[in-house]
């Protein structure tokens, strides 16, 4: 069955769990502190692409063991290229509760802005392969935003930081298109009427964590935007387009633009 919103509080909490790591671990949270604005992504490709531009590395003084469910594994340390601002990169797993965790974690541990790359599947045939696209909200169909807000609440991105995505998107050589996502849980489960209503509605891409992503922003306070490029399209029988070189050159490109844009004014910073 389905349980309705439950807003009391959690008995397992970030902070809680940080603080019991630290003491298991012999840790202070000085030292699993990251910067305040972190890059983050899903893809392989993308992940290399921010390390080679930021020279992010493990704190070298915090030694993470397996299973400490993200609390270190998965983030590194490094500096904007132009401006040598301090910033947290992370590898996101895929799908809403494990992006969720570890945006959560990274919360707990100081991050206050987090710029998001991605790939999705196109909806509209205005949005072919290799498009651009900034997420500014997210139809929930997900499972993990479903705990953070009431159904019916909007799961969106912070408009100051997808408006510095758009911008540095088109200085990098993109045509950025501005539109919602679909978020669901179920990659294959993005049934003929599931597309055919979202697509009627305008919703321009499906993807699997930005409604869980958007979700835990919100109630943390903290402040999230997503970039993606277009990896395959849907608005026909499937057409896959992982292996091309545009869709490639997209997802470089969208990386880049995370970290140009935590170098812009919106962070205190003008370029």
């Amino acid at each position: 069955m389905s349980w309705p919103f439950d807003p009391t509080e959690p008995h397992v909490t970030p902070e809680r769990f940080l603080e019991y790591y630290c003491q298991r671990e012999s840790v202070t949270h000085e030292q699993l502190a990251l910067p305040s604005t972190m890059v983050a992504t899903f893809q392989r490709g993308s992940f290399a692409r921010l390390v080679e531009q930021t020279g992010a590395k493990a704190p070298f003084d915090v030694e993470v063991r397996p299973g400490s469910a993200g609390l270190g594994s998965g983030f590194l340390v490094g500096k904007t290229p132009r401006t040598e601002q301090d910033v947290a990169v992370a590898r996101l797993s895929a799908g809403a509760p494990a992006a969720a965790l570890a945006v959560e974690i990274a919360i707990a541990r100081g991050v206050r802005e987090i710029l998001v790359c991605g790939s999705a599947g196109s909806l509209q045939p205005h949005i072919p392969l290799a498009s651009t696209v900034i997420v500014t909200g997210a139809e929930r169909e997900d499972g993990t935003s479903h705990h953070y807000l009431p159904v019916g609440e909007a799961a969106v991105a912070d408009p100051d930081l997808s408006t510095a995505l758009e911008m540095v998107a088109r200085e990098l050589g993109a045509s950025p298109v501005v539109g919602r996502s679909w978020t669901i849980d179920a990659l294959f489960r993005e049934t003929a009427g599931a597309i055919e209503r979202h697509r009627a509605a305008g919703v321009a891409v499906v993807e699997m964590e930005a409604a869980a992503i958007f979700a835990v922003a919100r109630v943390r306070g903290v402040r999230v935007a997503l970039v993606v490029a277009v990896s395959d399209e849907l608005f026909h029988p499937w057409n896959p387009g992982f292996h091309l070189p545009e869709y490639v050159a997209a997802l470089t490109r969208a990386a880049d633009a995370t970290i140009f844009a935590a170098e812009t004014r919106h962070f205190g910073r003008s370029l």
